[in-house]
């Protein structure tokens, strides 16, 4: 099975970025957050961008292949999530499976992350206890894709029941997908299935 992302640590983690004076910063942030199955990040941000932490109750990232190694990293879209990832030797990229992956929860928009690096922001604020963008015009919340109803599909799964795309809740979920999707590409729509979050 082929990664779900690969990301390149430069454009995730804003390395070498300045501040693009659009107005948001680390102060904008929160200093931990949690994800929709309890696990709480340190989020630690500066001038260049944030990164995720290890907090004394996170719990370690699932185990990686000889020539990399373990870690966490983030994505966002629609839903903001952070990912047990595998990082290249020469830490230019990660790799992540979606099973590896969940979406960040909170109780207020204080909880959610801003991305602010580059000359435009994205914001998250908090919409029925998940970390949504604030920009609808950008992803609209009237249809759901594949890759946002798998998010959603993943979110009431504590992480060890998926920490393997092969395990059979992982596999339960892309049945999921299959029956309620109009198709496997990532931008198809869908309709929730019952077991999943509701956004």
């Amino acid at each position: 099975m082929k990664a779900y992302r690969v990301a390149y640590l430069a454009l995730v983690f804003g390395l070498g970025c300045g501040s693009s004076g659009n107005g948001y910063g680390p102060a904008d942030n929160p200093t931990t957050v949690r994800d929709v199955t309890g696990v709480e990040f340190g989020w630690d941000c500066d001038a260049s961008g944030c990164l995720v932490g290890l907090l004394a109750s996170t719990p370690p990232p699932d185990p990686c292949d000889a020539d990399t190694r373990a870690g966490y990293s983030y994505s966002w879209g629609r839903f903001f999530e952070i990912c047990s990832v595998c990082v290249a030797a020469d830490d230019s990229y990660w790799s992540t499976f979606p099973s590896q992956c969940r979406i960040l929860a909170c109780d207020t928009s204080d909880d959610c992350p801003i991305i602010y690096p580059y000359a435009e922001a994205y914001v998250y604020e908090c919409v029925n206890g998940l970390c949504q963008d604030a920009d609808q015009n950008r992803r609209p919340r009237t249809t759901l894709s594949r890759d946002e109803t798998q998010q959603l599909c993943y979110a009431p799964l504590d992480r060890t029941e998926t920490n393997n795309p092969f395990s059979a809740a992982s596999l339960a979920v892309g049945a999921e997908l299959d029956a309620n999707c109009t198709g496997s590409n990532p931008m198809d729509t869908c309709s929730l299935p019952a077991d999943c979050r509701v956004p």
